[in-house]
């Protein structure tokens, strides 16, 4: 039978931006609250069906990097896209718009190679430095899931089942491609890594499960959920998984924690369902079933998911102001 496993409180958005919409937040290799916020009298408006507000077409945000009662402020003036995702790079932050508009061409021309001029690919992965300068602005493709950055300066970014990236080649053209799964950059953009080519034998429909660690990263692509390490060469080792159901991963050794939620008797069940590598395969060992700090079951879906190391943050139902914490060894 699963235990009760408390969340801890990790960070939440001071009081004195109460009033500011939270269009992105993570937490950064550092464990601090990172978040991007603007004005919503700027001409904000309702998303149907959701809590959200979407910017305008041009708005004023401002990055914050919240490290305790310390809050530093980069801002960020007339942005043009919406951006859904945020995370610290050097003593800057690099924003992420994760749906790109149609490219400009036809779908009867998305079988051949396009010449770059035609394609209208926007710069929807933006490096800002800390005075909220432009340091680098390149397309980094359609359907992304999630943004992380690492202590050493790359740019990760995870890809869901509706991905697509023009591909550049070397006569001047752009070739379509999808199923990108996940992707390295640096912090000047350029040609990425990407995992869809270089892993023969797994299916990347979908990186449901990401943890960036300090010297290695971890995945489980759908639909078969293999265990994929990573290291800054490439693609160490693919290990079978028991494991068929997660959204989020702490890594600590050879021990794992697959963040796992459903519907369950009118509410969510947050489940944490621990693993062990043996051998040459992963195996499930025993679940956890996460409740918030003061025992009470979660009131919506989990979401964020930022996995590093050991730990696992979370929101509760989108609440971009405030994160909790799994640790896999506490």
């Amino acid at each position: 039978m699963a235990t009760d496993r408390r969340l801890a409180f990790h960070a939440m958005l001071p009081n004195r931006y109460a009033h500011l919409e939270v269009i992105a937040s993570t937490i950064d290799h550092l464990g601090r609250f990172v978040a991007l916020v603007a004005d919503p009298v700027q001409g904000f408006v309702p998303i149907p069906h959701f809590s959200e507000l979407r910017p305008p077409p041009r708005y004023d945000a401002i990055a914050l990097i919240c490290h305790g009662a310390e809050v530093r402020e980069i801002p960020l003036n007339d942005l043009d896209l919406w951006f859904t995702g945020i995370d610290t790079l050097g003593d800057g932050v690099v924003l992420l718009s994760a749906r790109c508009d149609p490219p400009g061409v036809s779908h009867e021309r998305y079988g051949e190679p396009v010449p770059e001029d035609e394609l209208h690919l926007p710069a929807n992965l933006r490096v800002f430095d800390s005075g909220g300068q432009t340091r680098a602005a390149f397309y980094a493709g359609d359907g992304i899931e999630q943004l992380v950055t690492d202590s050493h300066g790359h740019i990760w970014t995870s890809y869901f089942d509706e991905s697509s990236y023009w591909f550049a080649n070397p006569d001047g053209t752009r070739s379509y491609g999808f199923m990108i799964g996940l992707a390295r950059w640096d912090s000047t953009g350029g040609e990425p890594w990407m995992v869809s080519s270089d892993t023969p034998g797994v299916a990347w429909c979908d990186c449901y499960a990401l943890n960036v660690g300090r010297e290695r990263v971890h995945a489980c692509p759908y639909p078969d959920f293999p265990l994929v390490e990573l290291d800054p060469n490439g693609i160490q080792a693919i290990t079978p998984n028991t494991v068929t159901r997660c959204s989020g991963l702490a890594v600590a050794g050879s021990e794992f924690a697959f963040f796992d939620q459903r519907r369950a008797g009118g509410g969510f069940l947050w489940e944490i369902r621990r693993a062990y590598r043996e051998g040459e395969v992963v195996l499930e060992k025993g679940h956890e079933q996460l409740v918030l700090p003061d025992g009470r079951r979660p009131s919506g879906w989990g979401r964020g998911k930022v996995g590093r190391d050991g730990m696992l943050w979370l929101q509760v139902d989108g609440d971009r102001r405030r994160w909790y914490r799994y640790e896999i060894d506490a």
